[in-house]
C-alpha cells in the first residue's frame, strides 16, 4: 500500500525559527556561528541563539540544538526540513562576536547582549564562551525609587559614597586611558563594610548575584574579571582566601596585581587560545587591610600595588563604623545597616543602564569633549588637595580617588545620583584623607595571625594537669594533645607538635612562632628563634612540645 504523506497544517507551516546573521571571524581559530531567532516554549518568547556552523552538516544536530533552546517538539519531518533550510541559507547580515562585554567602538555591549547606542557597522554580540561568570544584571523597582530609598543613604557615609561612585567609574577607564584598580575597604565585621558592597551592587543588580568572593581559583577570577570588563567588580571578604596568613598574603598580592593589570597569566581555550584581557574598577572588602595581609605573610608590598588597590579604613571615626551620621528616626548604625540591606534587596539594577545610556550618547556626540570634562574634574580634585605633582606615587593615588569624584559628578549631571557635587567632594575627600593617614595600616596582632584551629586548641585549655595529678602513665600523657605542666619554672600549656604543624603551613608557622617566642609567650631552647621544648613528669622526660606560657596567653587570646 502506498503511504500518503500528511500535508502541513497552518500552524506547522509557520516557522518558529529565523536566520538573523552570520558571524565575523576575528581569529583564524575562531568557530563560525549562525545567529538564529527561535521561539522558546520555556520562556514563552523569541530568543536569539548562536548555532555553530559545523552543525549544518547534520539536519538532526540542528534539530537537537533548536530543541535544546526550547523549540516545540511536536513538529513533522517536513517542518524540520524547512527549519533546516532557514538556518542554513545564505545571508548578508553579519554580527561581530566579542569575548567580553563593555565598550565596543562607540557603543556599549551589556552582559545580556543588549547594545546601548546607535550601531554603525557590524552589531556586537557576546561569544558563547564569554557567557561564563557573567553577572546577572536584573532590575527591580524604578530609578526614582532607587534614588530615594538607596542612593540617598550615601549622604550618611563617606565609605558608601566612595562605593557608589566606584560602581560607575569602571565604564570611564577606557575613555580616560587609565589603568584598572580600586579600593579595599577593611575593618572588623562590626564596621558595616557589607553595607557599602550592597549599595554598590544595587547600581547594577541584585546584591545576591553581583557580589563575588575572593576565594575563586586564579583562572576563575580571570574569567570573572573579563565578565566585568569596563565595569566594576565587587570582591567580598578577603579573609576567606586561605586560613594560612602567608598563603593569603601571597595570593591576594598576586591577584591585586593581575586584576589591576588587566591581563591574564595564561592562554585559555575559552578565548581561542589568547590570554584574557580586561579593564575594570575593583572594590573589595575584608577584615584585614592589604598591607596587613602582606605583613602577616612577610611579603613586601610594592608601591605599584599600593596605587593599584588602595586601603581605606572602614571606620569613619565617629564611633558608628562606616557611618558619620544617622537619618532622622534611626537610632543606631546597626539599625541603619539593616535598612541598607533591606532597601538594596528591593530596589536595584536601574542606575547602571540609565548611566550607560547617557554616557554612550555623550561618547557618540562628542567623545573628546567628554574626556576633557572628566580630565578637568580630576585636575580640580588634585588641585583642591594640593597633590605633589612631582611624586608619581602621590599623583596615582590621588587620581584613583579623583576618578571616583568625577564619576559621581557625571552621574549627578546625568540625574542618576541625587546629590550635589559638593557632597561628592566631601565624601571622597574624607576617604582620601583617611587612607593617607593610615597608608601602611598597623601591624596585625598575633591573635589575627594565628590559625583559628590553633586558637581553639589554646582556648580549650589543658586536657590533663601534670602539676596536680600524680601516678599517671607516660603512655597516657603522650596520648593527650594538651597538658598543663611546669617547664623552666613557668606554668605552660604544652601542645603536641603535630597539632600545630599539621594546622599551620611552614612559612606562616615560622613567622608566627618566632613572634610568639620574641614576646615570651612561647618557650624555646637556647639560641633558637623558636622550638619545641622537653616536658618532664615525675623526673622523667615525656616528649617535646610547643610550650605556651599560661599567664601570657590570656592577653593574646582576649585580643
Amino acid at each position: 500500500m502506498k503511504l500518503v504523506e500528511k500535508k502541513l497544517n497552518k500552524n506547522e507551516q509557520k516557522l518558529f525559527v529565523k536566520l538573523m546573521a552570520n558571524t565575523k571571524m576575528l581569529f583564524p581559530s575562531d568557530v563560525a556561528y549562525r545567529q538564529v531567532k527561535v521561539f522558546s516554549e520555556n520562556s514563552g518568547k523569541y530568543i536569539l541563539i548562536l548555532i555553530p556552523s559545523f552543525l549544518l552538516a547534520s539536519k538532526n544536530e540542528v534539530k537537537k540544538y533548536l530543541l535544546k533552546a526550547g523549540h516545540r517538539a511536536d513538529m513533522l519531518k517536513e517542518y524540520w526540513d524547512m527549519a533546516y533550510e532557514e538556518v542554513s541559507k545564505q545571508t548578508e547580515n553579519v554580527i561581530l562576536l566579542r569575548y567580553k562585554p563593555g565598550h565596543c567602538g562607540n557603543v556599549y555591549l551589556c552582559v545580556n547582549d543588549k547594545v546601548i547606542g546607535e550601531v554603525k557597522g557590524d552589531r556586537p554580540v557576546l561569544h558563547p564562551s564569554a557567557k561564563k561568570h557573567l553577572p546577572i544584571e536584573a532590575t527591580q523597582g524604578t530609578l526614582k525609587e532607587w534614588k530615594i530609598n538607596v542612593a540617598a543613604l550615601a549622604l550618611y557615609s563617606s565609605r558608601i559614597l566612595l562605593a557608589i561612585c566606584s560602581a560607575i567609574s569602571g565604564a570611564l577607564l577606557k575613555i580616560l586611558d587609565m589603568e584598572g584598580g580600586g579600593f579595599h575597604l577593611w575593618g572588623t565585621s562590626s564596621m558595616g563594610k557589607s553595607s557599602s558592597a550592597y549599595i554598590l551592587a544595587s547600581v547594577a543588580g541584585d546584591p545576591n548575584t553581583i557580589v563575588t568572593l575572593w576565594n575563586n581559583t586564579d583562572k576563575g577570577l580571570e574569567e570573572i574579571a573579563v565578565a566585568h570588563n569596563d565595569s566594576t567588580l565587587i570582591l567580598d571578604e578577603s579573609k576567606l582566601l586561605d586560613k594560612d596568613p602567608a598563603m593569603t598574603a601571597k595570593t591576594i598580592t598576586n591577584r591585586v596585581y593581575t586584576l589591576a593589570g588587566g591581563k591574564g597569566k595564561a592562554r585559555s581555550a575559552l578565548y581561542e587560545n589568547n590570554v584574557a584581557e580586561w579593564q575594570l574598577t575593583v572594590f573589595s572588602t575584608g577584615e584585614l587591610s592589604l598591607a596587613q595581609h602582606a605583613e602577616a605573610g612577610k611579603i613586601e608590598r610594592l608601591e605599584g600595588e599600593n596605587v593599584r588597590m588602595i586601603d581605606v579604613p572602614a571606620d569613619a571615626g565617629h564611633g558608628m563604623g562606616i557611618f558619620e551620621s544617622l537619618p532622622e528616626g534611626v537610632s543606631s548604625s546597626n539599625e541603619l545597616a539593616h535598612i541598607v540591606k533591606d532597601v538594596t534587596y528591593r530596589y536595584y539594577g536601574s542606575a547602571k543602564p540609565a548611566f550607560l545610556k547617557r554616557l554612550v550618547a555623550d561618547i557618540q556626540d562628542d567623545r573628546e569633549g567628554l574626556k576633557v570634562f572628566l580630565e578637568k574634574g580630576i585636575k580640580y580634585f588634585l588641585d583642591q588637595h594640593k597633590v605633589n605633582r612631582n611624586s608619581g606615587i602621590d599623583v596615582r593615588i590621588a587620581k584613583r580617588f579623583a576618578l571616583a569624584y568625577v564619576s559621581g559628578c557625571l552621574a549627578i549631571k546625568y540625574k542618576i545620583l541625587p546629590f550635589e557635587r559638593s557632597d561628592v567632594m566631601h565624601g571622597i575627600s574624607k576617604c582620601y584623607r583617611d587612607s593617607l593617614n593610615m597608608p601602611c595600616s598597623p601591624e596585625p596582632t598575633l591573635s589575627m595571625l594565628l590559625h583559628p584551629d590553633v586558637i581553639t586548641i589554646l582556648k580549650s585549655g589543658a586536657q590533663m594537669n601534670l602539676i596536680k595529678n600524680g601516678g599517671l602513665s607516660h603512655d597516657l600523657i603522650k596520648g593527650v594533645s594538651v597538658v598543663l605542666c611546669k617547664v623552666k619554672g613557668k606554668t605552660v600549656l604544652a601542645v603536641d607538635a603535630k597539632s600545630i604543624n599539621d594546622t599551620m603551613k611552614l612559612n606562616s608557622r615560622k613567622f608566627v612562632l618566632k613572634k610568639l617566642t620574641e614576646q615570651g609567650i612561647l618557650l624555646s631552647d637556647n639560641q633558637k628563634e623558636y622550638s619545641t621544648v622537653q616536658i618532664s613528669y615525675e623526673g622523667e622526660v615525656i616528649d617535646r612540645r610547643y610550650c605556651f606560657v599560661q599567664s601570657k596567653l590570656v592577653d593574646l587570646l582576649n585580643n
